[in-house]
């Protein structure tokens, strides 16, 4: 096909083609699985999804992509009516303190969200009544008289969570239906020694009547769902498949609670759904609520082909993410966006057991940020960041990463190459005429290699991968700075060395960007480079000569 372009118009047309080719961008949605706010955050909830998803949110950002990344506090369910219980307070009272506190949390750890919203907000009951009641339209919801746990002591049904005991799968701690342990679905019944968390009596099981979402009416679709899938994580797949093949069996939406959306239905009014029904249709609603502040179109992030949707979660979360919340839109049919990508990772551990907000396991984010900065944390979770399998931490691990790593490595390269530019010359320097139509040494073509690979890192969702090689990118630059020895060499040479080293420094400070983005700023300050105006692609080049400023060392020895 010809295109006719006047010349007179030609500014004119190429502003259209890039617009044109601006609106056809594709959306990317990234949602990280939503907090249990019924406690402060571990670091455990950090790396299971909140971080991997804002390093994948900046990356894309960098690369010029339309990002949206969600979020928002899950603020139902029953823990919040135990916590109020023990606190002699209201659930709302517990959900909207906690609610303010992550967010202050999350900020202080540099998490990027587009927007962070709660469960506990009209938006979210609405649509989780329009989802209810298409299920129940469509018939997927069905009535099932059941044997539930009953406390006669209390003289009340008690909701899973008000039920412990052990595991009959691994003898570890079985709260409601899953064990804390070995994050297996378990039924409250199989529990051993179960017993009510309030009074500590003996559970017995009387008959009610509850609603069920009909998941084995989705098991061929789900099958189709997930062996078409691409760009799943192998331990999201692995989780998948394996609880499909067991065979789904229906799953109470509803629960005999007081804190919760109400139950739409007659003869249920006084029921609430459960919580995993309401927090993941969150993400609908936190979209519909940014979309509402930001005048945009709500079915163009859900609705469209042209929206990437990426979750991330822990592998505690998975089921939920791709076989429970997938089931709940396609049993809908009105076309909802299923995810594209889900990247689960294990746990991080201590002491051999996984963080634990209720079981007073790990170091809480707000302890952890008074010890050290958060470019320290990310920079050390990302480093240990489960991709397959469980990490553990300990305060040794933590001390040698940083001064192993992002001190000796990262902090010392940078800080050497700018103090020495700047003693020397005062910028990086403009090689001379002669030297720049020189072949480009070997070494920086290497490190060139060594970006591309990091780039698919993150595009892959390996971070720690990617960490790995971007540490392994400083170490080589520290050998070319080093090897070259400018401060044995001549004007003209020194320049040179000096010129590569410091668009070294500038690639690995936008490299390392999406990981550590408060040292990278620090970094551009110094190189009087705005980062608001920087690319991706700006990691590859080696064209930055200018003005810099008096650096100093931004990474202090533990």
């Amino acid at each position: 096909m010809k295109i006719f372009c006047p010349k007179k118009n030609t500014n004119i047309f190429w502003i259209f083609l890039f617009l044109k080719e601006k609106s056809y961008m594709k959306r990317k949605l990234i949602t990280s699985a939503l907090p249990y706010i019924h406690g402060i955050p571990h670091l455990g909830n950090i790396i299971g999804s909140v971080l991997p998803a804002d390093v994948y949110s900046r990356f894309c950002r960098l690369k010029g992509e339309k990002v949206l990344y969600i979020c928002g506090s899950d603020s139902h369910g029953t823990m919040f009516e135990i916590v109020a219980e023990k606190n002699k307070t209201t659930p709302k009272q517990i959900v909207y303190q906690n609610h303010k506190k992550v967010k202050d949390i999350f900020k202080k750890f540099e998490i990027s969200f587009d927007y962070y919203g709660i469960t506990d907000s009209k938006i979210n009951e609405e649509f989780t009544n329009h989802i209810f009641k298409k299920l129940d339209e469509n018939n997927y919801i069905i009535e099932v008289e059941v044997e539930n746990a009953y406390c006669e002591k209390c003289r009340k049904f008690l909701p899973d969570r008000f039920i412990e005991g052990k595991c009959s799968f691994c003898g570890g701690l079985a709260r409601g239906d899953q064990c804390d342990d070995c994050g297996r679905l378990i039924d409250v019944k199989e529990i051993i020694d179960s017993h009510c968390i309030f009074c500590k009596g003996k559970i017995k099981f009387r008959k009610t009547k509850h609603l069920f979402l009909n998941l084995p009416k989705f098991e061929k679709e789900l099958f189709e769902f997930v062996e078409k899938s691409r760009g799943w994580s192998k331990l999201a797949k692995m989780e998948t498949l394996g609880f499909l093949k067991r065979g789904l069996k229906p799953r109470a939406i509803t629960r005999d609670a007081s804190w919760g959306f109400k139950v739409p239905k007659k003869n249920y009014e006084n029921k609430v759904f459960y919580v995993w029904f309401d927090a993941p249709i969150g993400y609908l609603s936190f979209t519909k609520e940014w979309c509402l502040k930001n005048d945009q179109n709500f079915e163009d992030w859900w609705k469209s082909e042209d929206t990437e949707l990426v979750q991330f979660m822990g592998k505690d979360n998975t089921i939920f993410h791709s076989i429970i919340f997938p089931a709940m839109l396609l049993g809908c049919r009105e076309n909802w966006k299923l995810a594209d990508r889900l990247i689960s990772c294990g746990w991080l551990k201590t002491e051999g057991i996984k963080f634990s907000k209720s079981r007073g396991k790990g170091l809480t984010t707000e302890e952890a940020l008074k010890k050290y900065p958060a470019d320290y944390w990310r920079f050390v979770l990302i480093s240990l960041y489960p991709e397959q399998n469980d990490s553990v931490f300990s305060i040794e691990v933590f001390r040698e990463i940083i001064n192993n790593e992002f001190a000796d490595i990262i902090g010392n390269f940078i800080h050497r190459v700018l103090s020495f530019c700047y003693s020397n010359f005062g910028m990086i320097p403009k090689p001379n005429k002669d030297n720049i139509d020189h072949p480009i040494p070997e070494e920086i073509k290497e490190l060139k290699n060594i970006s591309n690979t990091i780039t698919k890192n993150f595009e892959d969702c390996r971070f720690q991968e990617a960490l790995k090689n971007i540490v392994h990118y400083g170490k080589k630059a520290n050998a070319y700075f080093n090897n070259n020895e400018p401060w044995k060499k001549g004007e003209e040479e020194k320049k040179e060395i000096c010129f590569y080293s410091g668009n070294l420094v500038k690639n690995l400070a936008i490299l390392i960007y999406p990981i550590v983005p408060n040292f990278s700023e620090k970094v551009f300050e110094f190189l009087n480079i705005n980062p608001k105006k920087l690319k991706w692609n700006e990691a590859e080049k080696f064209d930055y000569m200018g003005k810099i400023k008096k650096s100093r060392p931004l990474i202090d020895k533990l």
